[in-house]
């Protein structure tokens, strides 16, 4: 029979394991060698940077709006009828012709009108013609009346005088032939405004008229507008309005070229313009001055592009004034100043104090003396001040295709395209 040794040995055993295993440990952790230290020396921050370089090409204004009519009225008679025939022109989107007749109101009263003033005209001449016949009787008959009465005879000039010569009689059978005259010639435009001309070349937006309606002197029929020549209204501060030469002149910026370009079916298109004229004065709510850029014939059949449609969102751009040397630079490598951080050839952050001239999209375009240091930090560290040390990696990404973007003199090139422009 086996007996179990008793349980205070047991776990006396136990501990005793577990001591010396611990001991042996411990002894090992104490004679393994000590690792060697290796001090790593302090790296200078690491910064991105791209390098500047003068450009001397005139700089571009851009701008967004939208096109309007440069003429847009509402058709109307100026005489009162029934309508009698409506040109097939006269439809929402029809096209017509200067001087095309849109449509027609019943002209039979003007007619009889006309009739009416020309018998009054030849009644009036009548009395012309027999007040001057008894006018030469009374003057014979005053100048026989002169010599019996000798020295006693009323001068010519008194009233006696001109009524026994009847010169007011005549004087008021002339005034009369005038009246029926200016009213014949009243009555003879009333009937030529019973057809209604169009003024210009141009589409109709909205229509409201038939055959056999009745409409009165003035009553809008129609909206139309002309297809010559569109404008696009562009809101600029005074900064990019400062850019553009001659804007205030007496002939606007003297024709200075533009370009305006929309989106039509997924593609966008452009149109040559010009900048044709400036407000005033600055728009309370925004602070900016409004431009009008002139597209001349924008529904241009032959050309491959559809029509600058009146109402469609445009992106324009100006071709500004040349400022000589400057630089195009990452908006984010402006800073508060305005200054810009440079890295000289020695890897060192100098502050360089800089003039902003002009802001698009991403791209600021500067004006600077930058000496020998060429190289702006677009990246931002946490602390960055005077003479610090730095490591320079140069990009070579920085987007700033629009500060190449140019604009020919007589507005025959196209404008290079960013994003969407």
């Amino acid at each position: 029979m086996i007996t179990k040794p008793p349980r205070r040995r047991r776990l006396t055993l136990q501990a005793t394991i577990i001591i010396i295993g611990a001991l042996i440990a411990s002894a090992l952790l104490l004679s393994r060698p000590a690792p060697e230290r290796i001090t790593t020396p302090r790296l200078a921050p690491l910064v991105t940077a791209t390098v500047m370089t003068p450009r001397s090409t005139p700089l571009v204004v851009e701008g967004t709006g939208t096109v309007r009519p440069a003429a847009e009225i509402t058709l109307s008679a100026e005489v009162g009828g029934r309508v009698v025939v409506v040109s097939p022109k006269l439809v929402r989107g029809g096209v017509f012709s200067a001087k095309d007749t849109l449509f027609k109101l019943d002209d039979q009263s003007y007619r009889n009108a006309v009739s009416v003033a020309q018998a009054e005209v030849e009644q009036r001449k009548v009395d012309v013609a027999l007040a001057t016949q008894n006018q030469l009787i009374a003057q014979r008959e005053y100048e026989l009346l002169k010599q019996r009465l000798g020295s006693d005879a009323p001068p010519d000039t008194s009233l006696a005088a001109q009524l026994a010569r009847q010169q007011p009689q005549y004087e008021a059978a002339e005034a009369s032939l005038y009246r029926a005259e200016a009213q014949l010639a009243d009555a003879e435009l009333n009937l030529e405004r019973t057809a209604v001309l169009a003024p210009f070349s141009g589409r109709v937006r909205s229509e409201a008229v038939d055959i056999g309606q009745f409409i009165s002197p003035g009553q809008a029929v129609a909206d139309i507008y002309g297809t010559e020549a569109v404008e696009v209204d562009v809101s600029l501060s005074t900064r990019q309005a400062a850019l553009i030469d001659g804007l205030w002149t007496d002939d606007g910026a003297g024709r200075t070229p533009a370009v305006v370009r929309s989106e039509f079916g997924g593609s966008w298109h452009e149109w040559n313009g010009f900048v044709d004229r400036a407000s005033g004065a600055l728009d309370e709510a925004t602070r900016t001055v409004q431009i009008v850029i002139r597209v001349p014939d924008p529904f241009d059949a032959s050309a491959i592009r559809p029509p600058l449609l009146v109402g469609s969102y445009t992106r324009s751009r100006i071709a500004g004034r040349a400022v000589g040397a400057h630089y195009a630079i990452p908006r984010t490598a402006l800073r508060d100043g305005p200054s810009v951080w440079t890295a000289t050839t020695q890897g060192t952050l100098v502050s360089l104090p800089v003039e902003v001239i002009q802001e698009i999209q991403d791209t600021v375009f500067i004006l600077a003396d930058i000496g020998d240091t060429t190289r702006v930090i677009v990246s931002d560290l946490a602390v960055m001040t005077e003479g610090m040390k730095i490591r320079v990696a140069d990009s070579n990404d920085i987007d700033t295709e629009a500060a190449s973007s140019t604009i020919t003199g007589d507005a025959t090139a196209g404008v290079p395209r960013r994003g969407g422009l």
